[in-house]
């Protein structure tokens, strides 16, 4: 697992997604479509080190953050800006689905 991706729970996920541009991957240990994605996660974590944070959420471990966001499918991916949601993505795609997403909204101008 990535040292670039960060581990939060129901304790510590408001103030982490308080600030700044957030990737909140939520998963569950024993999915095997979230397991695929963890690769997905840490090379987004390391190629966009600069601009934004992924985090990510065990579903099973902090139920409460889960059902906030409704959460019932893993892996779900949500982008947050200073604490909004802006975008969510269900279910394991290809990195470009990501990625494309992601440049969408952080570089709308371009």
């Amino acid at each position: 697992m990535s040292d670039d991706i960060i581990y939060v729970d129901s304790y510590d996920f408001d103030s982490r997604i308080e600030h700044g541009f957030n990737v909140v991957f939520f998963y569950s240990q024993w999915c095997s479509q979230s397991r695929s994605m963890m690769p997905i996660m840490e090379e987004i974590a390391d190629e966009y080190y600069d601009v934004l944070r992924v985090l990510a959420v065990d579903v099973e471990q902090s139920a409460d953050v889960a059902n906030v966001f409704a959460v019932d499918t893993t892996p779900t991916v949500i982008c947050f800006k200073n604490g909004y949601l802006l975008e969510r993505i269900t279910e394991a795609n290809p990195k470009s689905v990501y990625t494309d997403l992601l440049d969408t909204l952080l570089y709308p101008e371009e």
